[in-house]
């Protein structure tokens, strides 16, 4: 290794870590700003939840044809493709004058960002050990929910004066400043080579090929459900808790605690993976979804939000990272962007009607707690396919699962 390629590989986890700090940012400061533009557009509950599923439209649209295209035309130029384009639509935002306008720039900028993260996902999968894949990759991801910390931050300190363009500025501004790093500094895991030899396998062969179909279902079905959770609670949470009498700033302070607990929970979860196996640890997640979702429906106090808000986020947010984590081990390296990519896309446009059919419910006359508690069994059932991917993917997530079985 020359000292050049030294420097890059050195290089590889903060830049990926960057690249999900915009993505949670990104993601994230639509619930700020959420309650913002109801008021100024005058906009219905059903029209705030098509734009809180805007960017989830794009990133599936991004994390199909990013993973694929990784695969064809290597890591590197697919993520600066993708931060350019998340940096220029996220700036389009700020200077929409209609709704019209602000769902079309919120779809583009998903797509850019739905490139970029299989496709970092698999570079970073490339560049840890066999032995820490999960740990290293779920390392990386927690970058989102600081991303996320960020965005609350930002929607309590500068929507009141700045008006809610100014989150939208300041993520573009953000996103700008990576996009000379990731070109200076980003790795190519990916030779022409590799390319050349596996681009057959970059097809349904990956997903499907050499024993992978259950493992490809039961990932997409956890992708789906997980992520469909995960956009109603960071869409949906200052409205809902508004909806249940407290204030709008608590609702800001509960998508803090929610990704404090995904933090937390990645972390924790990926290294115990790692040691142990995916069951035990993935189960334990999702049973704290369950006990996180009930405590929030019957909270009686500010408090009781909070914690209820952390113990969700432990759960949901760190399923979706320890996600991450597992996928590329499931697939062979010239197929790894289009099987990432392709779960990564289906959870995204299965995630894009939940907070539409939330949005629709509020707007029949549902409750908030009612809305909450309709969540709980799809957290069960998402664990349920998470059970089944470490029975039947045992052989490609590692022998200590096997050993389990």
């Amino acid at each position: 290794m020359n000292e050049a390629t030294a420097e890059r590989s050195t290089w590889t986890m903060p830049l990926c870590f960057l690249v999900t700090v915009l993505e949670g940012y990104d993601l994230q400061i639509i619930s700020s700003a959420g309650p913002v533009l109801q008021n100024v557009m005058n906009l219905s509950q059903a029209q705030i939840g098509v734009f809180l599923s805007a960017t989830l439209i794009g990133l599936g649209i991004g994390a199909v044809i990013g993973g694929w295209a990784a695969d064809w035309a290597g890591r590197k130029p697919v993520v600066i493709a993708s931060i350019v384009a998340l940096g220029l639509f996220t700036f389009g935002t700020a200077l929409s004058t209609s709704y019209e306008m602000v769902v079309l720039t919120r779809i583009l900028a998903g797509v850019g960002l739905g490139g970029a993260m299989p496709t970092l996902i698999a570079t970073m999968a490339e560049t840890s050990a066999a032995a820490r894949t999960t740990s290293a990759v779920t390392t990386v991801i927690v970058g989102q929910p600081l991303g996320g910390i960020l965005s609350g931050i930002v929607g309590r300190t500068l929507v009141v004066n700045y008006g809610w363009q100014s989150l939208f500025t300041v993520g573009g501004i953000l996103t700008v400043l990576t996009i000379p790093l990731l070109i200076r500094y980003l790795p190519e895991t990916l030779t022409k080579g590799r390319h050349r030899n596996g681009a057959k396998l970059a097809s349904w062969q990956a997903l499907f090929g050499g024993g992978r179909a259950g493992s490809t279902v039961l990932l997409w079905i956890a992708f789906i459900l997980t992520l469909a959770l995960l956009s109603v609670l960071l869409g949906w949470t200052p409205l809902l808790v508004r909806g249940m009498g407290y204030p709008v700033r608590l609702g800001i302070d509960a998508i803090i605690a929610i990704n404090l607990g995904g933090v937390a929970g990645g972390l924790c979860a990926s290294r115990m993976i790692d040691r142990l196996g995916v069951r035990g640890p993935m189960l334990v997640l999702y049973a704290l979804i369950v006990v996180g979702l009930i405590v929030l429906s019957q909270a009686k106090s500010p408090s009781g939000v909070m914690v209820a808000a952390f113990l969700v986020g432990i759960g949901t947010l760190g399923g979706q990272f320890t996600l991450y984590g597992i996928a590329p081990r499931l697939y062979p390296r010239a197929g790894r962007g289009a099987g990432v990519g392709t779960a990564v896309a289906l959870g995204r446009f299965g995630s894009v009607f939940a907070p539409v059919i939330v949005g629709l419910a509020l707007g029949q006359g549902a409750g908030a707690a009612s809305a909450i508690v309709t969540m709980i069994p799809v957290a069960v059932i998402a664990g349920l396919a998470l059970y089944g991917l470490s029975i039947v993917g045992a052989g490609a997530l590692g022998r200590q699962e096997a050993e389990d079985g």
